[in-house]
């Protein structure tokens, strides 16, 4: 792979051909093997922390515009009194802690997915292949926007600028170098957590509002230049919800289809960032495994940070 250009050089931004012509793994080509035999070096105590919400209700309840159907988990007898097994019956692959892959959304402006494809071809089974192991980074933003004395809420829009993110690096003292996993934590998990079922049916109805990153090209140049690999948060849909913005201006459109920038959603990140904020350290060893399935449009995260 030679150098790569810098956002402004793209053509409408769009990162077709970098990283070749039949590429299906986008921005994760810079976890090289080298990147990730350094970020393993960053396993100092061994603690793991994994980053999965539970499969059934988180969110739950789905919003009532939702097409999704409640999934239930059956388990059964393989060999009578011997032998159990189980199956996910309404098992979503972009419910709870996920990757929105390169099939979930076209560019609205040429119809195409990721890398100029026009038929859903290949999925997630691309990324499957090779795995997802690097270096991640934290950015507490909601920690960092509290400390600087903002009136900061889980269940209110707030877009996140790609200046906040560099102020929040910076007061962090954390470097966002090339091949960076980035997890962005915005306190949506504690708010959730603390809402018993009415108030999460409240949410859900209300049009579930979050901060969010901002759905800007400036976002969409910082993230390249940076040279993120992937990028993923606590929140619904990590860009600020609702979306405002027409479908060929929100983050999923200017990540996904244009740059080949895998979005994880519904993270769990407050215990790691307990133990980040404790150790003065917002580094860390990751590893995702997506499910193996062909042309699957996402994949549950199957995430673990190892510090």
């Amino acid at each position: 792979m030679t150098t790569r250009p810098r956002f402004v050089d793209l053509p409408d931004g769009n990162a077709r051909g970098v990283f070749g012509t039949d590429d299906q793994l986008g921005c994760l080509n810079l976890l090289t093997p080298e990147r990730t035999a350094a970020a393993a070096a960053l396993v100092r105590s061994g603690t793991v922390f994994s980053l999965n919400a539970p499969i059934f209700d988180w969110p739950d309840p789905n919003p009532p515009s939702s097409p999704r159907k409640t999934p239930d988990h059956e388990v059964f007898e393989l060999v009578p009194n011997v032998v159990l097994d189980d199956a996910l019956n309404h098992f979503y692959l972009q419910a709870s802690s996920q990757w929105d892959g390169f099939l979930h959304v076209r560019d609205p402006a040429s119809g195409q997915f990721y890398n100029g494809q026009h038929q859903p071809r290949i999925g997630v089974e691309a990324w499957a292949e090779r795995g997802i192991a690097g270096r991640g980074v934290l950015l507490d933003v909601a920690a960092w926007a509290t400390a600087a004395g903002e009136d900061w809420a889980w269940q209110r829009r707030r877009p996140v600028t790609a200046a906040d993110l560099e102020a929040c690096a910076d007061a962090q003292g954390v470097a966002i170098g090339e091949g960076t996993i980035l997890l962005i934590r915005l306190g949506w998990e504690t708010g959730y957590r603390a809402l018993d079922r009415d108030g999460r049916v409240a949410y859900a109805s209300s049009g579930q509002h979050a901060p969010g990153l901002e759905a800007s090209a400036d976002m969409a140049a910082r993230l390249w230049d940076w040279g993120v690999a992937a990028v993923a948060g606590d929140t619904i849909a990590l860009e600020a919800k609702p979306y405002q913005d027409p479908m060929d201006k929100i983050l999923h459109t200017l990540l996904l289809p244009r740059l080949g920038l895998p979005m994880g959603e519904l993270w769990l990140l407050d215990a790691l960032a307990q133990a980040c904020a404790a150790e003065h350290r917002y580094e860390f060893f990751l590893t995702s495994a997506p499910l193996n399935v062909r042309g699957g449009v996402g994949t549950p995260a199957n995430a673990l940070a190892v510090m």
